[in-house]
């Protein structure tokens, strides 16, 4: 009985050594999350706030919510890489206008979109979306197949910030999708790269994903 009560308290004292270490782990895992930069008050500093805006083709719904209701998890991989957080999309269905937000937290913005622009599976999955936006202001090739947009261009027309009422995040969680996100698609169907049936798409016949 003792020496039971002995195996108890060893493995229980090694249970919570390990748990201690897991939790101290995760910790510093967090700690790459945070802005350290503070303001002169002491808080951390924000982020960089980006958005834009383009319309969703209404016979499209189905395929943008299919193929957005879990982006792909190569894309999200590299957007997190890219320094992009809290990635959103709002939908104004009367109008069929699309809103889109993140935070930036990385210092080199420019070079961090380039990655994306130049990233085989970024234009990959763009060549799906593609066809179900309509940008406002767009001439030339899209931006799957290297298209700029022509003078005053965007796929995604920028937008000014008129108001932050503070209260930034410091912290964003490494996990995707989030839990409490509910789905949009009717048929409640998925996709993935490996999932892309009934998916139309705008690259040229005869090409495939690099």
């Amino acid at each position: 009985m003792e020496k039971d009560v002995r195996t108890f308290v060893v493995g229980a004292a090694v249970g919570v050594a390990v748990g201690a270490a897991v939790m101290q782990y995760f910790s510093r895992r967090d700690d790459g999350k945070r802005i350290e930069h503070r303001t002169p008050q002491g808080d951390r500093k924000a982020p960089a706030r980006y958005a834009g805006a383009c319309r969703l083709k209404k016979d499209m719904y189905s395929q943008y919510t299919r193929l957005h209701d879990h982006t792909w998890d190569e894309v999200l991989m590299r957007m997190y890489e890219a320094n992009m957080r809290n990635f959103v999309v709002y939908l104004h269905e009367e109008t069929m206008i699309m809103f889109h937000h993140f935070e930036y937290v990385g210092t080199d913005f420019e070079a961090d979109m380039k990655m994306l622009d130049n990233d085989p599976t970024i234009k990959f999955w763009w060549t799906h979306c593609e066809p179900c936006q309509e940008p406002f202001q767009w001439t030339g090739p899209p931006p799957s197949q290297g298209g700029t947009g022509g003078e005053g261009g965007a796929w995604w027309a920028p937008m000014k910030c008129l108001n932050h009422c503070g209260g930034w995040p410091t912290a964003w969680s490494k996990s995707w999708p989030d839990p409490d996100f509910v789905t949009n698609n009717p048929d409640q169907q998925r996709s993935g790269l490996t999932d892309l049936d009934g998916l139309k798409h705008n690259r040229p016949v005869g090409v495939g994903r690099k």
